[in-house]
């Protein structure tokens, strides 16, 4: 399989690279903040979606923490702007959004070490009934984490055959003198 590469060409001062737009100025510093390609269609997990609410936020922080990061201080209020926008666009309130970009600042600044992680719970999300369920866990430093009951890939069968390990062969491979091995089965199964 062969590998192909692409190559992006400045554009107008400006060359994209992986999710970050470079731009050169005129003073020739250069600036920074997130790229989106023209395809980007802005659509996310909707605000009136049956999804418990910390998953909503999660979408909310997880495009605010980009923009927060990636963005030089000139391109930030522009980029936070547009996401406000789009998180309008999307069903959610601009409360909702700036409290978004609050928790990713906020997160920016603080490490978690690894001896603060505490194992939680998982819970089938109901409406009503689990996300009380995890409110009486938060209450005692208990996180709680919520997955769907059935999902598309539990409900599709494996296209793979299963596989006996007791009918798996081993393989050997003989030097042979004129430089080439041999590669053949043992006929003995593998434990």
């Amino acid at each position: 399989m062969a590998i192909k590469f692409t190559k992006e060409q400045k554009v107008d001062g400006c060359l994209p690279f992986l999710d970050i737009l470079f731009s050169k100025n005129n003073d020739g510093s250069i600036s920074h903040h997130v790229f989106q390609k023209k395809t980007h269609t802005e659509q996310y997990l909707h605000a009136s979606s049956h999804h418990f609410s910390a998953q909503k936020m999660g979408v909310l922080n997880a495009l605010a923490t980009p923009a927060l990061r990636i963005s030089d201080k000139k391109s930030f209020q522009k980029e936070k702007s547009h996401l406000l926008d789009v998180f309008v666009e999307n069903g959610y309130s601009r409360y909702i959004g700036q409290k978004a970009f609050l928790k990713a600042a906020r997160n920016s600044l603080t490490k978690r070490e690894p001896k603060d992680w505490i194992p939680g719970v998982h819970l089938p999300f109901v409406q009503g009934t689990t996300d009380k369920i995890a409110r009486t866990l938060k209450k005692h430093n208990v996180p709680a984490t919520f997955r769907p009951f059935s999902t598309i890939r539990k409900s599709l069968r494996s296209v793979k055959d299963p596989i006996d390990p007791r009918d798996m062969k081993g393989v050997y491979i003989i030097p042979c003198s004129y430089g080439t091995p041999y590669i053949g089965e043992t006929g003995h199964s593998i434990n």
